[in-house]
């Protein structure tokens, strides 16, 4: 597998390569950066190592479970057959991309690691959660699936056949207010299976149906609808900031004029008598809100406190009733989900009440949540003891218990009051019991209120039992343990120190093949001394330290020549020796009267025989211009040029001599130049002789002269 890209940079700098392409499987060694050379011809080489992946092999007995680890494409061996007394091993089974379990057999490891099931003839049994969710009522209307949040409000413990398919039963706590999202619930848990250690949890969410609170407005001339408003809201969201009602109008039922409403619901949910159907309420605005003479019927709460004691609530209630509008008036107080309304008795004043609140109390009687008092009659308050057009109810309200349920121990559930402290359990909280499927060297790290442990989901010092029963999880962790990281030199950036759960492994935080200038990497060890491997997958049980083991490159001989374009050797050759794959970086020799084809070269050394690096030289030709007896007439140039035209002077012949020498055609008795300490001498040719010695270079000419 090769593939190149061509990268710039400025001459004499490093190459700045990184390995910037990824291949599934594969982990890039940190390439070696070389200095860039005029000759273009730079190779810069990133080594891509595979990695190595892991098959789990989970056989129902965690104490038989196993992996095994192998290089992606690697062929993989036949594993070992579980033995579980009372069974018979059918095969190994595991689940592909559609939640289907398929038959796996060995053989060739793909790119990811896998997890494999044994199934027998009877199959084990396990427990799974299932976890049911109730939609919030801060959500908007405009939510997707996916921004939607959730309470928890119920929880089961299920038990099936290793490996086989989750059940959960949706439909089971649907309800008018609180209805099944099978789409979310299914796509959720499409492909989960029911695993041996017992940690599958099923999740199933019910969603908050749309409410439409419709305000009408009559013409009250013909006292006929005139306009319609319609506002939305998810069951149980607050009103505030989307709506209020016009208090100028007496608001009444849409199919009873006397049922009014003075205020604007504080929530999208079902009102007593103003409903039209399940989801959709009106109010009608017939006539304006008029109170002359208005009656006063006082309301006074007391709630109970989470240590069982009453306290009266400041918030008291006040109604003024219209006289001329009514001739009977009635209250009612529906439940909540944190008091039911359980007592009422009549006063002569806001303080005149009692705290000795059970059913044995005389003066007090019971009520029962949503059902109705009349408070005013026959155009009278109700028990106006003095006369003065004022009545006082005490009303009041007994705190609901809740089951608080303590998962992922032995089942203990703690009855709470609303709002409770749950410090008042610190005992049994400080202390819970181990579950059976949790191995016994775990400990307990605290409690949560998720069942997947999320960051920000610990259970505050300061929490209080909720207004439904509300469930806890134990988190059982194995003791963490340190894994010093000595890197013998690795150029990888290595972490010193890792520190992971007990019996887990250190793969996902140490590269399996880190990198090292100069060298290869030969694995990791557990001593100094490289005599023990250590396996990244391997599971660690206390404090270690593991070290890295180099081993150098493979040696290579190389030598440079320095020849010209024929091929012939101008200079004495380099050798020398270094490491298999290193980059050699060499300038070129300065030889007189040649020019180099580039400043500088590399080559990286990939043969374990020899490795050639050659500079190819080119004769750098000179060009004179001379007169016919020899006398320079211009500067001499390098290079070839032709004739140029000079003032008193007639262009007669050009002439060219080995090695860029120049001659002229002489005869006897002619005349020639001869140079001697930069000044011309002029001689008599009388003889000469031309010596060619045959090494493909050098022309000698032979003369005899006489001085002139």
């Amino acid at each position: 597998m090769a593939e190149y890209e061509t990268l710039t940079g400025n001459v004499g700098d490093m190459t700045q390569a990184i390995a910037n392409r990824t291949y599934p499987r594969f982990q890039a060694l940190i390439p070696e950066q070389v200095q860039i050379a005029p000759s273009g011809d730079i190779t810069v080489s990133v080594y891509y190592a595979r990695k190595k992946l892991t098959t789990y092999f989970h056989t129902g007995d965690s104490a038989q479970d196993f992996y095994l680890t192998y290089l992606y494409e690697s062929t993989q061996t036949q594993p070992i057959q579980p033995t579980i007394p009372g069974k018979t091993f059918l095969r190994w089974v595991y689940q592909d991309s559609t939640g289907a379990l398929q038959t796996w057999n060995a053989g060739i490891q793909p790119a990811e690691d896998m997890h494999v099931y044994a199934e027998y003839n009877i199959p084990f049994q396990s427990t799974y959660i299932v976890n049911y969710w109730y939609q919030n009522a801060t959500d908007e209307v405009s939510y997707t699936d996916a921004q939607k949040t959730y309470s928890l409000f119920n929880t089961e413990t299920k038990t099936q056949n290793v490996n086989s398919t989750v059940v959960y039963n949706g439909p089971q706590y649907d309800t008018t207010y609180r209805k099944y999202n099978q789409a979310k619930t299914d796509a959720e848990n499409a492909t989960k299976l029911v695993l041996a250690d017992g940690s599958t949890v099923v999740n199933v969410y019910y969603d908050r149906p749309v409410m439409t609170i419709t305000l009408v407005y009559y013409n009250f001339t013909t006292n006929t609808e005139e306009r319609r408003e319609s506002y939305q809201g998810i069951y149980g969201h607050k009103t505030d900031g989307i709506f209020s009602i016009d208090l100028t109008y007496l608001w009444s039922a849409p199919n009873n004029a006397s049922s009014h409403y003075d205020k604007t619901p504080p929530t999208f949910t079902e009102q007593q008598f103003f409903n039209i159907d399940p989801y959709h309420l009106e109010f009608h605005a017939r006539k304006l809100a008029v109170a002359p003479n208005p009656k006063k019927i006082h309301v006074i709460y007391h709630e109970q406190n989470p240590d069982s004691t009453w306290s009266r609530n400041p918030n008291n209630r006040i109604w003024d009733v219209d006289t001329l509008t009514y001739s009977k008036f009635s209250v009612y107080f529906p439940n909540t989900a944190a008091f039911n309304y359980s007592y009422y008795y009549w006063t002569n004043g806001v303080d005149d009440y009692t705290t000795d609140v059970n059913a044995s109390n005389p003066d007090l009687t019971a009520y029962t949540g949503g059902s109705l008092i009349v408070v005013y009659n026959n155009n009278q308050v109700v028990n106006d003891y003095d006369g003065d057009g004022q009545t006082y109810m005490q009303l009041y309200k007994t705190r609901n218990k809740y089951n608080l349920h303590l998962e992922y121990t032995d089942g203990t559930v703690l009855n709470l009051y609303y709002g409770e402290p749950l410090s008042n359990y610190q005992n049994i909280l400080n202390n819970p019991a181990r579950p059976s499927n949790v191995p016994s060297h775990y400990v307990f790290t605290g409690w949560y209120i998720t069942d997947t442990f999320k960051e920000g989901t610990k259970l505050k010092d300061n929490a209080t039992m909720s207004n439904r029963d509300r469930f806890l999880y134990a988190r059982w962790e194995e003791p963490r343990v340190n894994v010093t990281v000595v890197s013998n030199g690795a150029t990888s950036i290595l972490p010193a120190t890792v520190a992971i759960p007990k019996m887990s492994s250190v793969h996902k935080d140490i590269p399996n093949i880190p990198s090292k200038d100069g060298y290869w990497f030969d694995g990791w060890y557990k001593g100094p001394a490289f005599t023990q491997p250590f396996d990244i997958n391997e599971s660690i049980a206390y404090d270690m330290t593991i070290y890295a083991k180099w081993v150098g490159r493979k040696p290579t001989s190389w030598r440079i020549r320095y020849i010209d374009d024929q091929g012939r050797v101008l200079a004495q050759e380099d050798t020398g020796n270094d490491n298999l794959f290193t980059v050699l970086f060499r300038y070129g020799k300065l030889i007189p009267d040649y020019a180099v084809d580039y400043e500088s070269k590399n080559l990286t050394l990939s043969s374990d025989q020899m490795n050639l690096l050659e500079f190819i030289y080119t004769y750098r030709v000179k060009t004179n211009w001379v007169t016919e007896d020899g006398t320079p007439i211009k500067e001499r140039v390098y290079g070839t040029f032709g004739p140029e035209v000079f003032d008193g002077y007639v262009y007669l012949s050009t002439s060219t001599a080995i090695n860029g020498g120049y001659y002229t055609r002489l005869s006897l008795g002619g005349y020639l130049l001869y140079t001697k300490d930069g000044r011309f001498v002029q001689y008599l040719l009388v003889s000469m002789r031309i010596l060619c010695i045959d090494d493909g270079m050098t022309l000698y000419i032979c003369v005899l002269l006489i001085h002139k």
